[in-house]
């Protein structure tokens, strides 16, 4: 995902899972039993990227809330972070093979808002003026709508026109991936499981 990020986990990358394995006396199988192993392994990621949209952030500290002239230019003015229409959360997506599991998204925008961003400057596309919501600006008499937003705002909705660039603050960094300490605990539960099924059933 060049564009996007992701995470990999490996049952060979990870130093415990080894060490289990070994404990056990046992190994993961070979191709097909690191392939189940990844696959689950890929779907606790993925919980827990659904956990911390949910919880906005709340896996990592918290994410910092939005500004007020992000809240007025959304769709529906709701303040919920990274949100807006949902595209970015459905965007990540798991897979996995013998190798790792991966999870993670293509979106380009994804790596904006994990990494943050530094203040950049945003000049009229057709140069000619720009136009955004902005609470210091003046309240629009009538709904409009904006080809370059692809959205209609409703009247009263504050709106600056200017002729020249405007100074965006930049994205503050909202960390989305967990990292596999963070997975760790649930890792090690699960392959555990793993190994006690494939005791069970003969490693069928």
């Amino acid at each position: 995902m060049p564009q996007g990020i992701d995470i990999k986990i490996s049952v060979r990358g990870l130093r415990q899972v080894q060490q289990l394995l070994r404990r056990m006396a046992t190994s993961a199988g070979g191709s097909a039993g690191r392939t189940a192993l990844h696959a689950r392994y890929a779907v606790i990621a993925s919980q827990w990227i659904d956990r911390n949209f949910q919880q906005q952030g709340a896996l990592v500290g918290g994410w910092k809330p939005l500004r007020p002239n992000t809240v007025i230019g959304r769709r529906k003015q709701s303040s919920v972070i990274l949100q807006d229409t949902g595209l970015l959360r459905a965007s990540f997506v798991p897979a996995w093979d013998d190798k790792e599991a991966v999870v993670g998204s293509a979106d380009k925008r994804s790596l904006w808002h994990e990494k943050g961003t530094k203040p950049y400057s945003i000049a009229p596309k057709n140069r000619i003026f720009l136009a955004f919501p902005h609470v210091a600006g003046t309240p629009l008499k009538k709904a409009f709508t904006f080809p370059s937003r692809e959205r209609k705002f409703a009247a009263g909705t504050p709106f600056v026109f200017t002729k020249g660039p405007v100074m965006h603050p930049g994205l503050p960094a909202r960390r989305m991936l967990p990292t596999e300490t963070d997975l760790l605990p649930q890792l090690l539960r699960t392959t555990i499981n793993w190994l006690r099924e494939q005791e069970r059933t003969g490693g069928e």
